[in-house]
């Protein structure tokens, strides 16, 4: 006989009879209020009102009143202090309590700050891309570095060969010019090494006028360059480039910590100069020119050698991250020799671990300060008060100005406050100092020292140094600082009680490197996984979900640990070893948290902004509810950019949204992509976004409202955004409702079978 179909009325009613008959229940009138100072009955009193004025939605008492339903007073599994978990469960996920992110909490927070990482696919627009990079290069770009030629073109192997280039080419040095010497000139990026002794040079727009040396077009121009090379060669360690502007030459460098260059020459006036530097440029071995030889490649291709066992790489990375500014995290999978199984994962995760290196290059150890080293660094380059081209193209020409960049106040705080990289945001040099904040400080506050000993630890018991440098092979990453050094005293006279207002490009007071040290790192684990596009099947995909956000839960209840970068690259579906082993696991930690700790010691973190929590993104602290709902971005994402002609390893097929509605989720500046956000997760404007499902994911519109309901509950009239003390509430939400979806899929596919 089939079951009785009940409308909304039929569910309403049903659940106002149940808060009134748990409201006159004795334990309701004696168990104490965990969001009030009253009773249990009193929290029911206000719930029955809210529900009856239709001020809730009344999806999260359904799992409640099932409960009860099934769980007669005699059954053998009826247990009252269940039920009423599941009452006070119900109460705080309708009446939200304060959230816990106290202002110290957000004070300690490392800085977050804006990447061009997020601009992909169908959203590298020219003018976005430029603007995403720009804000990526605030307070990181240095003019006329001290030593930069000495550094990098003298005592070197070829230096003489150089020379001698030089002297071969003096015959076409006449009367103090080069003859011949193209009109207009050149601006150009070293890219890549294609043979032995053959530089590629990327030949550009002509620079005609000297004064554009120093342009904000031309900075954002070569940058463009160097995040392309990152990008189609993740592993690399830096780029090095030149420009040329009329005859003014300049040496460039981008490394993970930003780009700087050397101090200008004319190129007719420093004709050796000249000469040596374009001789050295095709001299240098790969290592010089910023190639990763830690990882080598032979006639079976990629592979690394860790503890005497070679481990052979595919060919393309299963994660990495297109920007300049960042740890560079690049994930292989890998297997031995004579197994036909990936089996490994170059990246960090909670997986087991098989070995952990920091790499060197040369012997040398591969840092940013070790690259840096033997060079004066001054002040980083303000940006220009002036308006610059972003675009060189006459036709689709933007013109940007301070103002617009920075937010119609003209103040540069007010668009970067969002970033958490205003000039008061604390941040740690190579040489461990930190800086002002905005934030006021409580006056009894105690600085706490992270720990680093550099030891091993289990994935869910690892240590501040095993989280950050828990990164792929091979990647780039901040090291932990272990003291405030020298500006410890500053820096606390100048934070208690006190609110710092400087510019947004200020850099520092007391630091005399102010470039964020970064590591390289090696970390091996197992087992390995494929991308989250590359689901098999929809049972996989939410398998993979919901075992990750399980996987978080383990790592912030067992680890104190929290991830702070759950988004799409960061999730992969492993392959089973057992049954019951987790389908999808989290990884790349060099992120993550000590709950307890202190900021790793980073300038800033970045992350991916269609996948930032509303509340991240307003520049608030990171607790766990922030990476439930990154979560949730993630399982939305999928589900609209993937899912219209299936999947393969190795052809992801990507959506085109009609409307594209996503498109708000990563343009703009942070508070409106914020706003934009809590917009479409309001109720009604929540079947906007998930009408763009594809065909594919159809059937799980009623999970993502599920999944909506536990992140967003109604509270006041508007959805709420902050985070409950009790962190069962939401992870129970999100995972019971992933488990149910994913119940009827496997019987469909046994059906099937």
């Amino acid at each position: 006989m089939a079951e009785p179909f009940l409308t909304y009325i039929d569910v309403k009613n049903l659940v106002l009879d149940l808060i009134q008959a748990l409201q006159i229940e004795p334990a309701a009138r004696i168990l104490p209020s965990r969001i009030a100072e009253r009773t249990l009955s009193g929290d029911l009193g206000l719930l029955y009102s809210r529900v009856d004025a239709n001020q809730l939605d009344i999806a999260p008492a359904i799992p409640l009143v099932e409960r009860i339903v099934r769980n007669e007073p005699d059954a053998p599994t009826w247990n009252d202090a269940d039920i009423w978990h599941a009452v006070f469960e119900l109460v705080a996920r309708t009446n939200p309590i304060t959230p816990p992110t106290a202002f110290e909490e957000a004070v300690f927070d490392t800085p977050l700050r804006s990447s061009s990482a997020s601009q992909r696919w169908i959203e590298q627009i020219h003018d976005e891309v430029d603007q995403r990079i720009l804000e990526e290069l605030t307070g990181c770009v240095y003019y006329d570095v001290g030593g930069f030629y000495e550094r990098y073109f003298e005592r070197k192997p070829w230096t003489n060969n150089a020379r001698d280039i030089y002297d071969e080419s003096r015959a076409q040095y006449i009367e103090g010019h080069w003859s011949g010497w193209p009109e207009p000139s050149i601006q150009a990026l070293c890219s890549h090494r294609t043979s032995p002794q053959i530089l590629h040079i990327s030949e550009q727009k002509h620079k005609q006028n000297p004064d554009e040396d120093r342009s904000a077009k031309t900075l954002v121009q070569l940058a463009g360059y160097a995040r392309e090379v990152f990008g189609s060669q993740p592993e690399r360690r830096f780029v090095p480039g030149f420009t040329i502007c009329g005859s003014v030459m300049r040496l460039w460098l981008f490394d993970r910590s930003g780009p700087y260059n050397s101090e200008k020459f004319d190129i007719h006036k420093e004709p050796e100069r000249f000469v040596k530097v374009l001789a050295g440029y095709a001299m240098m071995s790969d290592a010089e020119l910023g190639l990763n030889t830690f990882i080598k490649c032979d006639g079976n291709g990629k592979y690394i050698v860790t503890r005497d066992v070679r481990i052979s790489l595919e060919d393309k990375p299963i994660a990495s991250t297109k920007a300049i500014v960042c740890r560079g995290t690049t994930c292989y999978r890998g297997r031995r020799p004579g197994s036909t199984d990936w089996e490994y994962v170059e990246s960090p995760g909670i997986a087991v671990w098989f070995n952990h290196e920091q790499i060197t290059i040369d012997g040398d150890p591969d840092t940013i300060s070790h690259l840096r080293r033997a060079m004066k660094f001054g002040s980083p380059r303000r940006p220009s008060k002036k308006a610059f081209w972003v675009d060189s193209s006459p036709e689709s020409s933007r013109a940007y100005s301070r103002t617009s960049l920075m937010g119609s106040s003209g103040s540069s705080v007010a668009h970067l406050i969002g970033l958490g990289i205003g000039a008061g945001s604390a941040t740690t040099s190579s040489s461990g100092q930190k800086r002002k904040r905005d934030e006021r400080l409580d006056g009894g506050s105690i600085l706490k020292r992270s720990k680093s000993d550099g030891s091993h630890a289990s994935a869910t018991n690892m240590r501040k140094e095993d989280q950050l440098d828990a990164i792929g092979a091979p990647s780039i990453q901040e090291t932990v600082v272990d003291s405030l050094a020298d500006c410890r005293n500053e820096w606390q006279r100048n934070n208690v009680n006190s609110i710092q207002e400087a510019g947004a490009d200020s850099l520092t007071d007391c630091e005399s490197e102010a470039y964020g040290n970064r590591v390289n790192h090696c970390l091996v684990t197992s087992p390995a996984g494929r991308h989250l596009h590359e689901y098999q099947s929809v049972r996989e995909l939410l398998e993979a979900l919901r075992d990750a956000i399980r996987g978080h839960r383990s790592l912030l209840e067992d680890g104190k640990i929290l991830h702070r970068d759950v988004s799409e690259n960061n999730i992969i579906i492993t392959e089973l070893l057992a049954e019951d082993a987790p389908k999808g696991r989290l990884i790349d930690l060099d992120l993550a948290k000590e709950l307890d700790g202190m900021p790793s010691g980073a300038r800033h973190r970045t992350g991916t902004m269609q996948f930032m929590a509303i509340e991240v993104l307003e520049g608030k602290g990171h607790t766990y509810r922030h990476d439930l709902e990154s979560f949730f971005y993630v399982f939305i994402w999928m589900c609209i950019r993937y899912g219209y002609e299936g999947t393969s390893r190795q052809k992801p097929k990507v959506m085109r949204p009609k409307t594209n509605i996503l498109r708000g989720w990563y343009t703009g500046m942070y508070s409106e992509i914020a706003n934009t956000k809590q917009g479409h997760m309001g109720k009604n404007r929540f079947e906007n976004v998930i009408a763009e499902f594809a065909p594919k994911f159809e059937n799980l519109k009623p999970l993502a409202r599920q999944l909506r309901s536990a992140l967003f509950p109604i509270r006041d009239g508007d959805i709420f955004t902050g985070t409950f003390h009790d962190h069962d509430i939401m992870n129970d939400g999100m995972i019971n409702a992933f488990s149910r979806a994913i119940g009827p899929l496997r019987k469909e596919e046994q059906a099937n079978a």
